[in-house]
């Protein structure tokens, strides 16, 4: 039998670190300078969305939008279908969940 080709290892993501210093190195801005302006736009978008803004796109790269779910009542009996224990549910608090979509121009350009 013939071997299967060895899979090359998967590539890690980029970290902040390294995401701050290839910008640093990109823009010829110092590192410092750098972390200000990402920690600026880290402050901005959480403003904006507890503002209540329903979405904040920052544009060609991707959308954040916040959706609020509602508080589900727990007391429920229930019945768990693998082994036919009964539970009671509890209750869930409201919460507001944060999407994030790409924006059109980079899903195309990752075609």
């Amino acid at each position: 039998m013939a071997k299967a080709p060895a899979k090359a290892p998967a590539k890690k993501a980029m970290t902040k670190s390294g995401m701050i210093t290839d910008l640093s190195e990109t823009t010829e801005l110092s590192k410092a300078d750098v972390t200000k302006v990402v920690t600026a736009l880290t402050e901005l978008i959480e403003k904006e969305l507890k503002k209540g803004a329903k979405q904040f796109t920052l544009p060609g790269i991707v959308r954040f939008g916040v959706k609020h779910v509602k508080a589900v009542k727990g007391g429920v009996k229930k019945t768990m279908p693998a082994t036919g224990l009964e539970y009671v549910t509890k209750d869930k608090p409201a919460y507001s969940k944060v999407t994030v979509r790409p924006a059109k121009s980079l899903k195309d350009a990752l075609k």
